[in-house]
């Protein structure tokens, strides 16, 4: 979406560029939304109420359900319609039309990947309580799109969005975009054959992912690989659906519960922090309140989808983290060489499924200002084809067919319809059971006491392989996704005698698992730090929490840290560089030089270990996806005369780690230099490790602070709990980082305490555009009101819509 939202403040920038001053006045006057007094929102059968508190955070309340999710709808277009509009139109692949050629490729990639059409088809397979669910939903964006244009957003204008009607279906593909977006495992399935075709499948096996889930008692057996592979000297370039971007997506979390015997309430805690690119202002997020005779909830939702997905209803707190069950599978399919409209499964020649699309593109050359561009997309009985063009392998006659559970997996209900209402944990876990598209790990808790992890999602159940790799379809022509893991089955824990659950997008499968669950995972740094510090707390308070998610120690340093320093401490060009990491105690600061001085030899190593082997080009893909190798990078640490640190290209000589850090160095220094001189007393994390928020009015240069933009320094990195992930190819600036955090105490029943990198309102020249983001880059807190009166006491604003 980066690219997108480049695109958007291209347009957007225009309303400055026509005059300045009168742009600026135009914008700060025009499309702020009305947040007191009446407003009129057909189909409600008694009039909500709407407070709102100092951070602009709406709380609504109805007589009942349909009333309250109606309301929804409508004050969520009225703080997000543009944001809503922009994602329509990406995952519809309509893009184009509005922006032009630039996003061509990403409307090309959502109409290969189905997602509008397979929402559609799943919308008419929901059952009526479903359908009503998210019809109210609907029902309250459209009444504000028809009754209120003249309030909606200046920027819709000046991108070329007009708003539209709403469906049911359009709802239900946001969730089939979620899926989209948790489903990385293709990109990693493209690596691995990459690997493959440059290493062999004998020597690539020795670096694919390492999945390790610390809580096992005895070593993991390796899992079985399919012993078949074919050479395909497959390329990015040949996927018509390859990523916007190359890079890890860094989609991650932590989140974990305690239970009454670890807490100084006595009661259960939840703790979560979503790790997301949230640069873009106001964020992902959209924080709300929900109240009705049955309903007491906060948290924040997802600009399109009603309910909450993190936060507190009256008996149960949740968060989720994404748990990257692998729901995706890469098939090297053969065309017939007699008929290239043809596929070869199981020696009979079938035709492909031919569905003939044309993409809108603006295009001021064009006689009416839009050009058309036909789209053929092919499917085989697995899945559309994504390398649509001259085939692959030695023999030009193979294709690479994508299938995935969110074309096939279209069940009566979406799964979230009961997280609103339900009643206490085993009831929470028996609602999110029915979530098949989201690869969610939801950690809850309840009023009780009890504390509980489920990962959600339908992972298929594979015969003769795992899903790491392309593979060969089965020769018979049966089907090799023999069916589903048991929802109950799925990986999760119900109050462990050790008092907490956590996750942290590691392996979180239970010891003798016996189902492929995935092979691309956290590495488990997060995970065990979090582990480290529960372990030994008592009596926690929300305080403790709160130090614990802003914890910046780098358990992956203990692994690398001592042989940088034996390395180095006796070469005399770089012996100040052991000696910054020799004085460090691992922690992530932005104050010091030992981060920096880390991540940057860090870098160097694995570039110099695997550079050789695999060329400049692969070696580059397989580091920017940083779960694909950490994990085993770490394991080959254990064996400083692995093979894989001798450099192929000295044949006389056998190179150890030892070698590789020495030859790291001086180009890690040269890179810190760079950035921050040669004087090593003025080098600081911070200086480098940047967030940068900025609003889609302009992302770079002069004028970002007047449309709310600004930078902070940040602590940690992507391997500490307070997460900053940077871009492997383009350090160090952080993409992701916790997009929230929130602490929910059943011990206090006035609140729950959080922090939003980001705010309310998408409206330019607004506090709450940017005020949540300014308090998190402070690392503040503030309550969120779960107490109706509470709510009543810290209202700034009052609002009734009336039927």
């Amino acid at each position: 979406m980066s690219k997108i939202l480049k695109r958007t403040a291209i347009g957007l920038a225009i309303v400055l560029a026509l005059g300045a001053t009168a742009g600026y006045m135009k914008l700060r006057s025009s499309g702020h939304p009305q947040i007191d007094g009446e407003m009129q929102l057909a189909g409600l059968s008694a009039p909500v109420k709407v407070l709102r508190d100092e951070l602009g955070i709406p709380y609504i309340f109805a007589s009942n359900t349909p009333d309250l999710l109606r309301a929804q709808g409508f004050v969520t277009a009225q703080n997000r319609l543009m944001q809503m509009e922009l994602f329509r139109a990406t995952w519809r692949g309509e893009l184009s039309a509005s922006l032009g050629a630039e996003t061509l490729p990403s409307d090309i990639r959502m109409r290969v990947l189905g997602i509008h059409r397979n929402g559609m088809k799943h919308a008419e397979k929901l059952n009526p309580e479903s359908r009503a669910f998210f019809q109210h939903y609907v029902d309250g964006i459209n009444a504000y799109i028809k009754t209120y244009p003249d309030e909606h957003p200046i920027e819709l204008k000046a991108v070329g969005l007009v708003p539209q009607t709403w469906t049911v279906a359009d709802l239900v593909a946001l969730v089939h975009y979620i899926h989209y977006t948790h489903s990385t495992n293709f990109k990693a399935e493209v690596i691995a054959q990459k690997l493959i075709d440059h290493l062999g499948m004998e020597k690539a096996r020795e670096i694919f992912p390492l999945t390790i889930n610390p809580d096992w008692k005895n070593a993991p057996v390796a899992q079985a690989t399919q012993s078949q592979s074919t050479q395909l000297n497959l390329a990015w370039s040949d996927l018509n659906i390859a990523p916007e971007t190359l890079n890890h997506q860094g989609l991650g979390s932590n989140n974990w519960a305690i239970g009454p015997s670890r807490s100084q309430s006595g009661k259960a805690m939840v703790a979560n922090d979503p790790h997301l690119d949230n640069r873009i202002l106001p964020g992902t997020w959209h924080p709300i309140g929900l109240f009705t005779p049955d309903i007491q909830a906060v948290g924040v939702a997802i600009p399109g989808m009603p309910g909450i997905m993190v936060g507190r209803n009256k008996h149960v707190a949740f968060g989720v983290t994404n748990a990257y069950g692998d729901v995706q599978d890469l098939y090297v399919e053969s065309l017939d060489p007699a008929n290239k409209d043809h596929y070869m499964d199981a020696g009979r020649s079938l035709p492909f499924t031919v569905i003939n699309e044309s993409i809108r593109i603006k295009d001021k050359s064009a006689a009416n200002g839009y050009r058309e561009q036909p789209l053929v997309i092919r499917y085989t009985k697995r899945g559309p084809v994504i390398t649509d063009h001259p085939g692959l392998g030695p023999k030009g006659d193979k294709v690479l067919v994508l299938r995935s559970t969110d074309a096939e997996v279209l069940t009566p209900q979406i799964g979230i319809e009961g997280m609103l209402t339900a009643a206490n944990a085993a009831d929470f876990d028996k609602q999110v059971q029915k979530i098949d598209l989201m690869m969610f790990n939801f950690v809850f808790g309840d009023d009780q006491g009890a504390i509980a992890h489920r990962a959600t999602g339908a992972v298929p159940i594979r015969s003769g392989a795992d899903g790491g790799f392309p593979r060969l379809p089965p020769a018979d022509g049966s089907d090799d996704w023999t069916g589903f893991i048991p929802k109950d089955r799925m990986p999760g824990m119900l109050n462990p005698a050790r008092a907490w659950v956590g996750t942290a997008n590691h392996d979180t499968r239970p010891e003798g698992f016996p189902w492929y669950y995935t092979n691309y995972v956290s590495p488990n740094y997060r995970y065990t730090r979090i582990g480290q510090v529960l372990e030994s707390a008592q009596k926690m308070t929300v305080e403790d929490h709160w130090k614990l998610m802003h914890d910046s120690r780098n358990l992956q340093a203990d692994a690398l840290r001592p042989a940088l320093i034996a390395a180095l401490e006796n070469d005399t060009a770089n012996k100040d560089l052991a000696a910054i990491l020799k004085a460090w105690d691992g922690r992530d600061d932005v104050n010091l030089a030992a981060p920096l001085v880390y991540q940057a030899l860090y870098r160097e190593v694995v570039t110099g270990t695997f550079s050789d082997e695999l060329g400049e080009d692969v070696a580059k893909d397989m580091l920017s996806t940083w779960y694909f190798w950490q994990q085993r990078f770490d394991a080959l640490l254990s064996k400083p005369d692995a093979i894989w640190f001798d450099d192929v290209r000295t044949k006389d000589k056998r190179e150890t780690l030892a070698d590789v850090i020495r030859a790291a160095a001086p180009r890690a220094r040269a890179e810190i230099e760079a950035l921050q001189g040669k004087d090593t007393s003025q080098w600081r994390w911070g200086k480098a490790h940047t967030v940068r928020f900025v609003s889609p009015l302009r992302r770079n240069g002069a004028g970002q602070e007047l449309l709310g933009g600004f930078t902070v320094e940040r602590s940690g990195s992507g391997e500490t709990v307070s997460r900053g992930v940077y871009d492997f190819q383009k350090p160090y600036e952080t993409n992701f980082f916790a997009s929230m955090q929130v602490i929910m105490d059943f011990g206090d029943k006035d609140k729950i305490e959080a922090a939003m990198a980001g705010g309310v309102s998408e409206r330019h020249f607004q506090p709450h555009q940017n005020d949540m983001a300014k308090l998190w880059a402070k690392d503040e807190r503030r309550p969120w009101w779960f107490a109706p009166d509470k709510v009543e006491a810290n209202a700034r604003h009052r609002q009734t819509l009336k039927p």
